[in-house]
């Protein structure tokens, strides 16, 4: 229990360390292939890569519920715990570009819903998410006339002074594939630690992939919100959240699913949370434009509540 524990830490350390590089790197990159941040982010180790690469790894090892369970719980937990303790501590605001995202990502989590209505999401379900995704991508960049700000992203594209927003590109390319080598090691550390607690707790994976190994991998997440928090860009980070449902929703489930058809997982509860999740953030904040600190505190209760009942 002990050792698995250690390694999820472990693994948080690793794909935390991978997704800064790949920040740091990735407007570099974009300039020497001559195309947008945010293409390379897709093409390379998507929006979020963590929960991608994860995801994937854990699919490919034959850990189903654990793939299902991280792309499903990440959500969750990006959702109430980390909105809910920023939201406890600095004001967030919540505006037009919020909203839309946010109702995509109901969206996003309704198709996510679809496909885990018989407990399985099958190759041709997983290459209809990752599809749904990118069009998705397709008609934000066309309605905002800019591509989406999502995740890792977000950071990349627009929060001054912090890492990869005003790179150089010095490390270029070469460091952008090494910090996806590494977001690849700690996701393989993330589900050995996972499958250790499984083990040790007697819980399926769909439990600890929902608390422990979504709480491993969003911890990127954490640090995005901080870093808005200090240099006032805090309603890009919500988008980049926001967005990021929306992108585990889709492109994170249905990538595990391409490598391996998800069998047998029971998170269809948890799906359905995780897409009226975003619409709840925006309704908490209709009145004055932002997340009061009141509907923070209840996201974290809400969290706490959920991760209870994913582990009882």
């Amino acid at each position: 229990m002990l050792i698995g524990l250690l390694l999820l830490g472990g693994s948080a350390a690793l794909l935390v360390g991978g997704a800064e590089l790949f920040v740091e790197c990735v407007a570099g990159a974009a300039r020497r292939l001559g195309v947008t941040v945010f293409a390379v982010g897709l093409l390379l180790a998507g929006a979020e890569p963590e929960e991608l690469i994860t995801g994937m790894y854990a699919s490919g090892r034959g850990h189903p519920g654990l793939a299902a369970g991280d792309a499903i719980g990440a959500n969750v937990t990006m959702l109430t715990l980390t909105l809910g303790l920023a939201a406890v501590f600095a004001a967030l605001p919540v505006g037009r570009r919020v909203r839309r995202y946010a109702v995509g990502s109901a969206a996003a989590g309704g198709l996510a819903v679809l496909t885990l209505l018989d407990g399985r999401v099958s190759r041709p379900e997983g290459a209809a998410l990752v599809a749904a995704y990118v069009a998705g991508v397709a008609v934000i960049w066309w309605i905002e006339h800019a591509p989406p700000a999502i995740g890792e992203l977000a950071e990349a594209a627009g929060l001054p002074g912090v890492s990869g927003s005003e790179s150089d590109g010095g490390h270029g390319l070469p460091g952008l594939l090494g910090g996806v080598l590494l977001m690849a090691g700690g996701g393989a550390v993330a589900v050995a630690g996972a499958t250790r607690v499984v083990e040790a707790l007697g819980r399926g994976d769909d439990a600890i992939g929902l608390t422990l190994l979504a709480l491993a991998t969003t911890a990127e997440l954490f640090a995005l919100v901080v870093a808005a928090a200090r240099h006032g860009a805090t309603e890009l980070a919500v988008a980049g959240i926001v967005g990021s449902a929306a992108y585990n929703a889709t492109a994170t489930l249905g990538a595990a699913a391409l490598v391996r058809p998800l069998a047998g997982v029971h998170v269809l509860g948890p799906a359905v949370a995780a897409a009226v999740l975003p619409l709840l953030v925006v309704a908490f904040a209709l009145r004055r434009g932002r997340l009061p600190r009141l509907a923070g505190v209840v996201l974290v209760a809400g969290y706490l509540s959920f991760a209870g009942y994913a582990l009882s």
